[in-house]
């Protein structure tokens, strides 16, 4: 009778540790990250910085991000996860505050490694490290949600930080924000501080979050060594599409509204267009990571790449008349269906691809090589608008890369999923004998 009772009323720590993650997500990707641009014509208009010069910290942060992210696998493996989260939350707090106090573009610079810093170690990356070491089934769908929670802090944080931001009479708004970002990431730092536990109790691996027992769907295999798979060809080929893809979908996402108003769209409706988008890949986020678990890494891959190929289809025939705002409309759904190519499915391509052995490892490099394609996306389309006076170049590029990824990646997960055959047949022949 008493097991019966402690059985019943076992809690399952997983869960506050996969709530932790959300929190972090939301607090680091949505207030840090995806608030940004709302600073942007605040900052330069109350220090007169020029817009260009100011518009660098993104790229400095990102090249930051890129550099950090090729040692996260050594950095785990030597520190461990929780210590990493708290330096990143001590990090950004330090970006918001820097930028709080900042009154020259170079101090700005200076945040913006602390920016790049910190979302290494609380983004993306590190959210799907957590969830490969707690979680055994249903990585997917987990992945997906946590990071979800990106698009919801991102809301929240417009419907707080705006207001204040560009208070009526007041210029300096934007440094009253950044004092409240630090105080809030303050909050969640101390949370992660007292809750957060490295591995499962009782413990060294991974324990599961109850569901549907199924298939394994890259959550179930040992993985290959990074020494093995630097002699592979298809990890090349990997590193190469999600740089490629980081730079096509990163490109398009900084062009696609300034394309609109150069076709005259109304601002109110290209606005419009971007809030429902923005709802929508929270949405999107969530539901690939279950497309992932249900369906597997093929169907749920080539659906995003469909989704990218229309998304850009749709910007080439975008027009101010009826028809091309409804095109324009559509594309924005298109385009938020597309985007989990470089978030939700970048931890788990590295997991389908080369297993749990030194997944922390892997999953930092495909970060890299995405954020170093994020660093050269947006400059590079603008540059093309400069020269000739639009984007449409820039749109026939992108595509062309996302065709090759494409193509590539089919070639890439048919010689991995070759050799995870080999690899467990080889397992199963040990555990035989």
């Amino acid at each position: 009778m008493g097991n019966q009772i402690k059985k019943r009323f076992n809690f399952d720590y997983s869960w506050v540790i996969i709530s932790l993650s959300f929190l972090m997500i939301a607090t680091s990707l949505g207030l840090c990250s995806s608030g940004r641009n709302l600073y942007l014509t605040a900052i330069t208009d109350a220090l007169s910085i020029p817009r260009g010069a100011f518009s660098l910290t993104n790229t400095i942060r990102f090249f930051t991000t890129t550099i950090v992210n090729l040692f996260f696998g050594k950095l785990v493996s030597h520190l461990g996860t929780k210590k990493l989260i708290c330096l990143g939350f001590v990090c950004l707090i330090c970006f918001a505050l820097i930028n709080a106090f900042a009154n020259t573009l170079y101090v700005f610079y200076i945040g913006s490694l602390f920016l790049g810093i910190g979302l290494s170690f609380t983004g993306t990356t590190m959210a799907s490290a957590i969830v490969n070491r707690w979680c055994k089934t249903n990585k997917g769908t987990i992945t997906g949600a946590v990071l979800a929670a990106n698009g919801i802090g991102g809301a929240i944080a417009v419907q707080i930080i705006s207001p204040i931001i560009f208070q009526e009479g007041n210029p300096f708004g934007y440094r009253t924000s950044y004092k409240l970002v630090a105080c809030v990431l303050a909050v969640v730092l101390a949370l992660i501080f007292l809750l957060y536990r490295e591995t499962p109790k009782g413990e060294t691996e991974k324990v599961t979050i109850s569901g549907k027992k199924k298939k394994a769907r890259g959550s179930g295999w040992i993985g290959m060594e990074y020494s093995v798979a630097v002699k592979k060809p298809y990890f090349y080929f990997a590193i190469l599409c999600m740089f490629f893809t980081g730079m096509a979908l990163q490109g398009l996402g900084g062009i696609s509204y300034p394309h609109m108003y150069d076709m005259k769209l109304d601002v109110a409706f290209v606005a419009t267009i971007s809030s429902i988008s923005s709802i929508l890949l929270t949405v999107s986020k969530f539901t690939t990571g279950v497309m992932y678990d249900r369906l597997g890494m093929r169907i749920s891959m080539n659906i995003c790449f469909v989704c990218a190929f229309f998304s850009i289809i749709g910007l080439v025939l975008v027009s101010n008349t009826p028809i091309g705002h409804i095109i324009a409309l559509v594309r924005g759904i298109f385009s938020s269906f597309a985007l989990p190519l470089e978030t939700v499915m970048l931890p788990l391509f590295a997991m389908e691809l080369f297993g749990s052995k030194e997944y922390e490892k892997f999953v930092g490099i495909f970060a890299a090589a995405s954020t170093a394609g994020f660093a050269i996306g947006s400059p590079f389309g603008n540059v093309c608008h400069d020269l000739l006076g639009s984007y449409n170049l820039a749109f026939y590029i992108f595509g062309a890369m996302l065709i090759f990824v494409a193509v590539a990646m089919q070639y890439v997960l048919s010689s991995a999923h070759r050799d995870r055959k080999m690899i467990e047949d080889a397992q199963k022949s040990e555990t035989a004998v």
